[in-house]
């Protein structure tokens, strides 16, 4: 006879000929509880995108405490990230997430790398064009690195693509017409790259 306790376990057993009713009926209230734990309300199932797999506290086994050290790392987000983890985890490829486990690798190699790169703006000036480096690469580097920098005023964001990019004919036309926004300068550098 198998409980709902076994099943959650995985535990199971084999399957007699002479298995009574009863024994079927059980195996199917395991196999139903099973698939309850599968949450299929969420936004993207409902327009078609099944990631196959829901994590839900409740699929925490119950011996687990909950301590500061062993809570999963989804919950380190706060409940104003929710809403950047809910929109990174609607984008989530169509059957990219298969267990709990690659869900934990995507989102921290997602949201742990944003938090380990809050830079100082004053660093803004040490981002440079690398020797055979093409400036397209530079500008995208160069928005993602600024990205990581909170406070940094615009015209210091200026200043420091002014200064990072080696293309002495690119500095000299944003000398002579120094942009005032960061979008007038990206618009610039992209019509001097063309």
């Amino acid at each position: 006879m198998t409980s709902f306790r076994d099943c959650s376990r995985g535990i199971s057993h084999p399957h007699r000929l002479d298995a009574s009713n009863g024994d079927r009926l059980e195996n199917k209230e395991c196999i139903r509880g099973v698939e309850e734990s599968y949450d299929n309300s969420h936004s993207s199932y409902e327009m078609g995108i099944n990631h196959g797999y829901r994590y839900h506290e409740r699929d925490r086994p119950r011996h687990m405490k909950r301590g500061r050290h062993s809570e999963s790392p989804l919950s380190s987000v706060s409940k104003s990230d929710s809403r950047v983890a809910r929109v990174w985890f609607d984008e989530l490829p169509p059957d990219s997430i298969y267990s709990y486990k690659d869900l934990k690798a995507a989102f921290l190699a997602y949201f742990m790398q944003q938090k380990k790169y809050v830079k100082d703006p004053e660093e803004i000036h040490n981002i440079k064009q690398k020797d055979g480096e093409t400036i397209k690469d530079f500008m995208e580097w160069f928005k993602v690195e600024t990205g990581h920098m909170k406070g940094a005023p615009e015209c210091m964001r200026i200043s420091g693509f002014m200064h990072g990019v080696n293309n002495p004919k690119l500095t000299k036309r944003l000398n002579e017409h120094v942009p005032k926004t960061m979008e007038e300068m990206m618009i610039t550098t992209t019509a001097f790259i063309r």
